[in-house]
């Protein structure tokens, strides 16, 4: 028993380890590891957890395990973005603010009350700014893409997004909306709300939706706008396809297929697929044209758009908001919509003085090259006959049409009538639907 003194004495050290060498360091906790790492979060949200680890090994030189490194960016984000709980109790204030500063606008959210007045369930929220409706309306072909994506934070859920392409073939956000699961209930809500904001409530007239086929959106689709057309993305159709269907030459003919101009050409694609395969027939010919195939699309909306590229680059585009809490997840969103539409006004402004935007330009020197190999034989006026390699082709300028209907389904002089343009010596520019002016600007 040691003598009830304070000093103690020292008879043998031996200062030379020959314990085995660890880098793990259990008393390392997520705690410490959030507030020393919590501005590097801040400047780069996306910052991998393996380069974490690895940046803790080198500069602490402990080895961490993935559980605490995932604990440390949660920590981080709570301090960074606040309580996903938190915030879905303050939904209400966020949409008395959003109504009150962006007059003409329009923010709804839905609960479930079954759990009590005291505390409803957040179900759904749909935002819609009235600058981008507005803009939508007045600049944009009336062509819509819809499309949902995964929310990846605490509570599960999918946004709902509607875009639009501007005059310069860019996207162009409409509205969107976080909901508790994609399905026909949820679309229907959604579109419903849309067409409201749109028009005020019609049946889809004059309007054209570009969707995958998914069979929630298409019910919803046909529910609340039955008189809207509907194009399906081509990619998804061949997505499928293929899972039945896996020759080579399949590939080649279902895209001659979609994109044929003329119904000639859709039914030589179609007529090789059904030599090859009865049923890889079957399976196309049940999916209407007008669905699918460009020689088939309605000529109004002036775009000949296969793909449903609008959504998909506007929810890669919105990948930083989707694992935010409800609250930052909007305000993200909303302060998107405003940069993005600033630097189009920005850039706008600099284009004073010209008829057409940029992208047509960028269209224009593409035919430049092609049409040289044109032979233009005038009939009348402004009719002419056109021979580029094996096509013989017929163009009215006065009429703005030509018979391998790409004019007519762009709005943009196609590769032959630019060529008569050239022979005539106008200006290509006054060929050009309005849609791609700057009338709106």
């Amino acid at each position: 028993m040691l003598p009830q003194t304070d000093y103690l004495q020292i008879r043998t050290m031996n200062l030379r380890h020959t314990c085995v060498r660890t880098t793990v360091r259990k008393c390392v906790k997520s705690d410490y590891l959030c507030e020393r790492y919590l501005e590097t979060w801040r400047s780069d949200p996306h910052w991998k957890l393996k380069k974490f680890m690895e940046r803790v090994m080198l500069e602490l030189g402990v080895k961490i395990t993935y559980s605490t490194a995932w604990l440390a960016r949660a920590r981080a984000k709570l301090a960074l973005y606040g309580s996903s709980a938190e915030q879905y109790g303050r939904v209400w204030e966020y949409a008395k603010a959003f109504l009150t500063h962006n007059p003409g606008s329009s923010c709804l959210v839905l609960v479930d009350s079954n759990f009590g007045p005291e505390k409803p369930l957040f179900l759904r929220m749909y935002c819609c700014l009235e600058p981008l409706m507005n803009g939508f309306r007045n600049g944009c072909r009336p062509i819509v893409g819809l499309d949902g994506c995964h929310l990846k934070g605490a509570y599960p859920g999918q946004i709902l997004v509607a875009v639009g392409k501007d005059e310069n073939n860019n996207i162009f956000p409409i509205a969107w909306a976080t909901v508790e699961i994609e399905n026909t209930e949820t679309w229907c809500w959604f579109i419903d709300l849309f067409m409201k904001d749109f028009d005020g409530g019609s049946n889809g007239v004059g309007l054209t939706f570009m969707s995958d086929r998914q069979k929630g959106l298409l019910e919803a689709i046909k529910t609340v706008t039955p008189q809207a057309n509907n194009r399906f993305c081509v990619r998804h159709i061949w997505a499928n396809f293929k899972l039945n269907f896996t020759r080579t030459l399949f590939k080649d003919l279902f895209w001659d297929a979609a994109r044929a101009t003329t119904f000639m050409d859709f039914e030589i694609a179609m007529e090789s697929i059904r030599f090859l395969d009865e049923d890889a027939w079957s399976y196309l010919d049940d999916i209407q044209p007008t669905h699918w195939s460009r020689w088939a699309f309605l000529t109004d909306v002036k775009s000949n758009m296969l793909l449903n590229n609008l959504c998909e680059t506007f929810n890669a585009v919105i990948k930083d908001a989707r694992d935010k809490p409800i609250l930052t997840q909007m305000e993200w969103m909303r302060r998107y919509m405003m940069k993005m539409n600033n630097d189009k006004w920005e850039a706008a402004k600099k284009m004073k003085g010209r008829k057409l935007m940029p992208y047509i330009g960028t269209v224009f020197d593409g035919l430049e090259k092609y049409s040289r190999g044109c032979i233009v034989k005038q009939s009348r006026d402004d009719q002419y006959e056109v021979e580029l390699g094996s096509d013989q082709v017929t163009i009215d300028l006065a009429n703005r049409t030509c018979s391998c209907f790409h004019w007519d389904l762009t709005g943009i002089p196609c590769v032959h009538a630019y060529s008569c343009i050239m022979d005539k010596r106008a200006n290509p520019d006054d060929y050009v639907h309005e849609y791609y002016s700057m009338r709106s600007t």
